[in-house]
């Protein structure tokens, strides 16, 4: 198998690479002074299979699409037998329904240009909504990050803790995490005006609950898809200080870490936060490399 890493943010392909055992292909690229990408294949692929690796950033998403078509295009123009396109985040994917009328439905749009450019699969780690994908068949791969999460719980926290879901919708997520490391766990909701259906603040959902978990563990770990400006989690953390004392985690999987957002999570009550590599940030002490590279090798066997 023949690998295609971004050079925007090459940590992590190249640990896909080193991982699966695959060949690494030589890539030239260049920004011209415009801006514009300069993208050159200079190795005979006809006939290979291919993956690509595309890093994407806060403020990049945009570019991190344009490289993804850009590569995809110009293999299967070279001759490439199959495209493995693999967005570790999938950008634009939290706008996944038409929330008022006229809107673009962003996480579709943006996938089916992806295979249309000639991707035979789109691949990603825990995508905001999978169901919105689900017509794609096989063609949209969504990876639970759920097996290296239970690792790095299991290796670093031995007893005396709990899972907390920041609302509702991460509920079913955090009781997989929670079952497959054998702790108890609980959630948040979103309270909303009946009239207008704004949020207007979060409750425990069960309040009796938490005040037990709170007094029988020493910490309380958060697990939530994607944290961007920080706010969920800040204020679900600024709740659970009126009943929990002990440490307070906060896990992500995509860690965008926009600005003020590390700033409102420690002002909340945070004491450790933990994130995966799918974007390149300063907390990422967990890699789902082992995930792609597993998951490319039987795709391809």
């Amino acid at each position: 198998m023949r690998v295609i890493v971004d050079p925007f943010y090459s940590e992590l392909g190249s640990r896909v690479v080193v991982f699966g055992g695959f060949d690494l292909l030589p890539l030239d690229f260049k920004l011209f002074p415009d801006g514009e990408f300069y993208v050159r294949v200079p190795s005979d692929v006809a006939g290979s299979n291919v993956a690509i690796i595309v890093g994407c950033m806060p403020f990049q998403q945009s570019d991190c699409f344009l490289r993804g078509v850009f590569l995809t295009s110009t293999l299967k123009d070279l001759g490439v037998k199959k495209v493995i396109l693999v967005y570790p985040y999938l950008p634009y994917s939290r706008q996944d329904k038409r929330f008022l009328p006229g809107e673009c439905v962003s996480a579709r749009v943006f996938v089916n240009s992806l295979l249309s450019a000639g991707a035979d699969v789109v691949v990603t780690i825990d995508v905001h909504s999978p169901d919105v994908f689900s017509s794609l068949g096989s063609r949209f791969v969504n990876i639970s990050s759920l097996p290296v999460w239970r690792d790095y719980l299991k290796n670093n926290f031995v007893d005396g803790f709990f899972l907390i879901a920041p609302d509702e919708g991460r509920l079913e997520v955090v009781s997989k995490l929670a079952k497959l490391v054998g702790v108890p766990y609980t959630a948040f909701k979103k309270v909303r005006d009946l009239k207008s259906g704004k949020i207007t603040s979060l409750e425990p959902v069960n309040a009796d609950e938490l005040n037990r978990l709170s007094k029988n563990n020493k910490t309380a770990i958060i697990f939530d898809d994607i944290i961007s400006t920080g706010g969920t989690v800040s204020n679900v953390v600024k709740l659970l200080r009126k009943y929990f004392n002990g440490e307070v985690v906060a896990l992500f999987t995509h860690g965008l870490f926009l600005p003020g957002s590390i700033q409102k999570l420690i002002s909340a009550g945070v004491d450790r936060i933990v994130s995966t590599d799918t974007v390149k940030n300063s907390f990422a002490e967990v890699s789902v490399a082992s995930l792609i590279a597993d998951f490319i090798r039987r795709d391809i066997t």
